[in-house]
């Protein structure tokens, strides 16, 4: 049952905003555009901020938030982790000390898809727990971000099969001017932390170029609610290039190579779970290390650019190799053709993929890679019939491992009026097991007794399906409403059952569980109050429930790390003129289960401004959390306490 009394202070803010709300940003975007779902590489062009009376909602099918790099400036944001977190019913879980393992949770799910520029960049092996693929440190960083697309719930068949909380594709920046044009942005923060990166943008004839880099550092963090690190723990140093370079052939055609190298290292304090500790306080038991290396590499083809449906060509070979308690490496490569076809009231796109996922750990008792092949075609129709939209797709995959599936979708959305759109969507889920899964065998120590973690080789493909259901609403040229309310349910749902004591030894293996299944809302609220105001508030719950095969049914899931917010509260209050920028952010959550968390219920509060001293110079401060909670979002590993920083940003 929704926790009342929350919901109903929700409300009565709602009211108090003249009932708006609205998925952030959106009225960033042309309104006369059809958003299916997040777009492999083009989007509506931005249009000023505030709501001009003539500017229509979206005709969206899904819940679908943009973080442009608009956003990403004014809130002094560094990397794509801090912007996507501060999005209503996002919670991203650090998994060790200060993003060293970050993996995010849409809908309640740790099963999302990210993508860049609408490739995924899911690792096979998976994450060290959970059910995420896709390790923040893997993303590019802010300065090389041109927006963000985050669609909670079934994404579009080209993306794969295995959304159950949904899409998130970050889109990077491109040359867009015919001068060249470069920034220098360096910061310093608490923990002797420093950050610098810079762009550099160009044209010369047919050739563009936009070239990012950074580096970073930090010697320690600091985190309330037990025992103080020092400068030995939790320290990290990274360092990335993101290049993207365009030949342009002609109106119609042209060439990208994108290229991602990054570095990132880092030492940090193992904890104690909360259970263990007493006190339910944070308490270090040793110290670890983790060595990571990216590098990416893709070549797109892309035609038909002078239609409204172009196609693309592409072939991407991804690498990463980590050194975390023994070094383990992944590589997927593939290619993807996708053409697009405009007959009348239809929008066709379809698509053929092939990819190769290798994967190898010495230490985990699988030296030897292990590879799979996934062969897949997709179509996909949007079909516009007046004030409906409706989109019908399906997904045929043949895995060389678990065979052939087909996973159907479709999405619809009824716009009454330029005030006014309705949406639903559902769609097929499935997900093979990963190489960990499989193949993992690791002896070790756990509480001064032998330990031992296992895969297995029989573990069945998780099936089921998510479903959407939500509503945009206008009250007045500057408040909107936006309501959702979502469920996925997973059959064969496989979890990691950790540390089980067996008497003389602890066990970690890996299970299906008969079914798992998440419901849950999402209300959002934007309001512009004038000119340079304006302010959002939010409110998201989520009920876990999962069925062991023990007779009792459904019934909660007391998994460690199952929800980590029940009940999740959002706010932003935000200035801005051409001189000053400012906001104030909050995130909440209440109804934890404090047997497996440091507290039942934490806020935090950022805040940033910036100031334009120039048309080419910005000085920007922010800081993080600015009350020095002490609270975790992954079991037991503590978020960063207290964080400041200060920067400038210089453009010629």
């Amino acid at each position: 049952m929704i926790h009342n009394k929350a919901l109903l202070s929700c409300i009565c803010l709602s009211m108090a905003g003249s009932l708006s709300i609205w998925a952030a940003d959106t009225a960033d975007y042309d309104t006369d555009t059809i958003v299916v779902t997040a777009k492999r590489y083009e989007a509506p062009k931005p249009q000023p901020a505030a709501l001009p009376v003539t500017t229509q909602i979206q005709k969206q099918q899904s819940n679908m938030t943009i973080v442009t790099a608009k956003d990403i400036e004014k809130n002094n944001y560094t990397t794509a982790q801090e912007a996507i977190q501060h999005i209503n019913g996002v919670s991203v879980n650090d998994q060790v000390a200060g993003g060293t393992a970050s993996y995010v949770r849409l809908n309640g799910s740790d099963r999302v898809l990210v993508l860049v520029d609408g490739q995924s960049l899911a690792n096979p092996q998976s994450s060290p727990y959970g059910r995420g693929t896709t390790d923040f440190s893997a993303l590019p960083d802010a300065s090389a971000i041109e927006r963000i697309e985050v669609t909670k719930g079934s994404g579009s068949v080209k993306y794969g099969s295995g959304a159950v909380g949904g899409v998130i594709n970050i889109i990077t920046k491109k040359n867009s001017a015919d001068t060249e044009k470069r920034t220098y942005d360096v910061n310093i923060g608490s923990w002797n932390t420093y950050n610098y990166s810079s762009t550099s943008q160009g044209k010369k004839g047919k050739t563009s170029w936009f070239i990012a880099k950074s580096m970073g550092r930090r010697g320690y963090m600091n985190y309330n609610n037990g025992s103080e690190t020092d400068k030995a723990l939790s320290d990290y140093q990274k360092k990335a290039i993101d290049a993207r370079i365009r030949q342009q052939i002609n109106d119609k055609s042209a060439v990208d190579l994108h290229v991602f190298h990054k570095t990132f290292s880092s030492s940090y304090a193992k904890f104690d779970s909360p259970s263990v500790s007493k006190k339910h306080q944070f308490v270090q038991n040793g110290m670890n290390g983790v060595d990571r290396l990216y590098n990416n590499v893709a070549v797109t083809y892309h035609f038909n650019e002078d239609t409204d449906m172009p196609g693309f060509l592409r072939y991407y070979n991804d690498y990463t190799t980590t050194n975390w308690d023994g070094r383990y490496s992944a590589r997927t490569q593939g290619i993807q053709l996708e053409k697009g076809w405009h007959v009348g009231y239809h929008r066709i796109t379809a698509g053929l993929e092939w990819a190769k996922d290798e994967g190898s750990n010495a230490s985990a008792g699988y030296g030897d890679t292990k590879s799979r092949i996934n062969q897949a075609a997709y179509v996909e129709d949007a079909m516009q019939l007046g004030k409906w939209t409706v989109t019908p797709g399906v997904r045929y995959d043949h895995n060389s491992d678990y065979g052939t599936h087909t996973t159907p979708r479709i999405a619809v959305n009824y716009q009454a009026n330029g005030a006014f759109n309705v949406y639903g969507n559902w769609g097929r889920v499935f997900n093979a097991p990963r190489f960990n899964d499989l193949y993992y065998y690791k002896q070790g120590k756990y509480k001064g007794k032998p330990s031992l973690s296992k895969g297995a080789l029989d573990i069945l493909a998780e099936t089921g399906y998510t479903q959407t259901l939500g509503f945009t609403y206008q009250a007045d040229v500057k408040t909107v409403f936006d309501v959702s309310v979502f469920r996925n349910a997973l059959d064969n749902a496989i979890v990691w059952n950790r540390n089980i004591d067996k008497g003389t030894y602890y066990e970690s293996d890996v299970a299906n569980v008969s079914r798992e299944e998440k419901r849950g809302m999402e209300i959002t609220m934007n309001k512009t109050i004038n000119d340079s105001w304006d302010y959002s508030l939010g409110y998201s719950y989520i009920r876990s429930r999962v069925d062991k095969g023990d007779g009792r049914g459904l019934v909660k899931d007391t998994t460690y790390n199952s929800n980590n917010r029940p009940n999740g509260y959002h706010m932003g209050l935000n200035f801005h003129n051409p001189t000053w920028t400012a906001s104030l952010l909050m995130n909440a959550g209440t109804g934890r289960d404090d047997t497996y968390y440091v507290a039942g219920s934490y806020v935090t509060w950022d805040a940033a401004v910036s100031y334009n001293a120039n048309t080419r110079t910005t000085i920007y401060a922010k800081v993080n959390n600015l009350t020095n909670k002490g609270y975790d979002m992954y079991y037991g590993w503590p978020e960063p306490g207290r964080f400041w920083q200060l920067g400038v940003k210089y453009t010629f």
